[in-house]
């Protein structure tokens, strides 16, 4: 089954030398302008979630828990992702109580198999 999604058109303005630079990077991985852009722009989005996941538990602003929403991966990945940045491993009452009702409201809520 295919999956369907809306797409929305941008149009950026960049840099000559961007355009040069993704012009090269596009012909030595074999792949299309667009599709190289399209690529490095997802991926830079997801390495910007996980930086402000970051960010705002570092700063105490949300649980681990929900940094890992925000970042959009598992909680046992955010906890790595916060090993690896050197984050203190401290773990409140708090935190255990809001994992737990997420918890629950993932297994009362399953995702669709895909």
């Amino acid at each position: 089954m295919k999956s369907t999604f809306q797409t929305v058109q941008i149009n950026l303005r960049v840099p000559n030398q961007i355009v040069v630079d993704l012009d090269d990077l596009a012909r030595r991985e074999l792949a299309s302008r667009i599709d190289l852009a399209r690529r490095i722009l997802l991926e830079g989005i997801v390495q910007r979630k996980r930086e402000l996941a970051l960010r705002l538990y570092r700063e105490g602003q949300v649980t681990k828990s929900r940094a890992a929403e925000i970042a959009g991966i598992s909680l046992w990945e955010m906890m790595d992702l916060a090993e690896q940045a050197a984050l203190p491993a401290s773990y409140t009452l708090q935190e255990a109580v809001d994992d737990v009702r997420r918890l629950v409201a993932l297994s009362a809520n399953p995702a669709p198999a895909a």
